[in-house]
């Protein structure tokens, strides 16, 4: 072959002496290294770095499709958070003295002191911890400087909790910042056919509620609402009305405070549903099927977003 590389016979290869090969492919493993300094740092985990400090993590960082995720646990306590998880809930929150964070597991979205954000990597449990991208990072922890060497594979943390503690939570790149209202469904998102489990609508960060809607759409086919209650109603206090429809998959909740009030706290409960599986498939709770309607007391709408789940309803076994 004129002008090419000589393809070697393998007969030949067995002429040359083993401590030759091994140092021919030496040459080329290290000329390979050279001209892709990026292979070693795609398969090398990644490194986290906090105020110039190495962490050792027990569920090492990782690339998911080329995206660096991070175990959320150790960093935010070496910043001081009380990290918990709450498994009822399925989800992790965390608290510093100014920051109350809550997030869950392939959800987008998470709030931080009520305002909604969503991330472009949803954090996921591996080996019982979770996992969470960057952009978590620059905007829920309230970092004051995130830089990640790509080449290295090595993130870099600033944090001083006199500087950043005190501060609100930072706003949203774009938009009006939103409340979070939660969607609470039973452990794992699940349950067979006959059994009757709870579905909880809360807003426990939301302040200020004076009054509410909420109007909820599903298949009467695969699931019947059997009531409809709030466990903080305060008799006397406040007032309700409560309407179900299973014919056509419907309810409907609007709950409202007597009297001015000048503060009200947040709500733990905006609705229970109390509810009995009939058939096999899903119920998605999405801003199509779960209208929230949410009041100040000047009857302001509050601006609120929706944690969206899936009831997911199995055959009896």
């Amino acid at each position: 072959m004129k002008g090419g590389a000589r393809i070697i016979p393998l007969h030949m290869w067995r002429k040359i002496p083993a401590h030759t090969i091994f140092v021919v492919f030496l040459l080329i493993s290290q000329f390979l290294s050279a001209i892709h300094p990026r292979v070693l740092a795609v398969t090398t985990p990644p490194a986290v770095y906090l105020n110039g400090t190495a962490l050792q993590f027990d569920v090492a960082p990782n690339l998911q499709h080329g995206t660096p995720m991070f175990p959320l646990r150790k960093i935010f306590e070496e910043m001081g958070y009380d990290v918990s998880w709450e498994a009822e809930a399925n989800r992790a929150v965390l608290r510093s003295p100014e920051r109350v964070i809550v997030l869950y597991p392939q959800n987008p979205l998470y709030s931080v002191n009520g305002a909604i954000y969503r991330t472009s990597s949803p954090p996921f449990i591996e080996r019982g911890r979770l996992m969470v991208g960057l952009d978590f990072l620059r905007q829920g922890a309230g970092i004051k400087e995130v830089a990640w060497d790509e080449e290295q594979g090595i993130l870099y943390l600033e944090y001083r909790s006199d500087e950043t503690d005190h501060h609100e939570a930072p706003l949203p790149s774009e938009g009006t910042p939103v409340n979070f209202v939660e969607v609470l469904l039973p452990a794992g998102n699940g349950v067979q056919a006959g059994d009757s489990f709870d579905i909880v609508i809360a807003a426990p960060f939301v302040k200020d509620i004076y009054s509410y809607e909420i109007v909820f759409f599903y298949n009467p086919e695969i699931m019947e609402i059997k009531d409809l209650k709030n466990p903080s109603y305060k008799a006397g206090d406040e007032f309700y009305i409560k309407r179900i429809n299973n014919s056509e998959g419907m309810i409907e909740y609007i709950q409202t405070s007597l009297g001015y009030r000048e503060e009200i706290p947040p709500r733990s409960h905006l609705v229970v549903m109390e509810a009995v599986a009939l058939h096999e498939g899903a119920v998605p709770f999405l801003e199509s099927t779960l209208k929230l309607k949410l009041l100040d007391n000047m009857a302001n709408h509050i601006p609120v977003a929706l944690e969206e789940k899936t009831l997911y309803i199995g055959t009896t076994r």
